[in-house]
């Protein structure tokens, strides 16, 4: 069924990020399929994070690029380990949200060896 000109058509990302001809394992977490050949080979409509078009959220390359250096600052430093009783099923909101809390154990990393050691309570 064509779609008039001008209409405006709601995608659901949820759904989009989900589907099994776009992606392997559209249910994993799997962050190397957006690595090199791989991230390369992906569809320009295939992952939205930030929607598209004249609502694209303004501040998307900022979000990414803060997003890479509070990981790296974090991650340089601290280990995090699931410590929550299941994991949390996602739930669709406005944005993508965890059903439960997300109860996290974060040591801190030796400087020495890069292994975790007891962070103070």
């Amino acid at each position: 069924m064509p779609i008039p000109a001008n209409t405006d058509v709601p995608v659901s990302t949820w759904l989009l990020h989900r589907h099994r001809e776009l992606w392997p394992e559209p249910d994993e977490f799997r962050p190397e399929r957006f690595l090199g050949e791989a991230g390369e080979s992906i569809s320009r409509f295939a992952y939205l994070p930030f929607g598209i078009g004249p609502r694209v959220y303004i501040g998307a390359r900022f979000a990414m690029m803060k997003m890479a250096i509070v990981l790296a600052v974090l991650l340089r430093d601290l280990k995090f380990q699931f410590a929550g009783h299941r994991h949390p099923l996602p739930v669709m909101r406005i944005t993508l949200q965890p059903d439960v809390d997300v109860a996290m154990k974060v040591t801190r990393r030796s400087a020495d060896t890069g292994t975790p050691v007891r962070a103070a309570p």
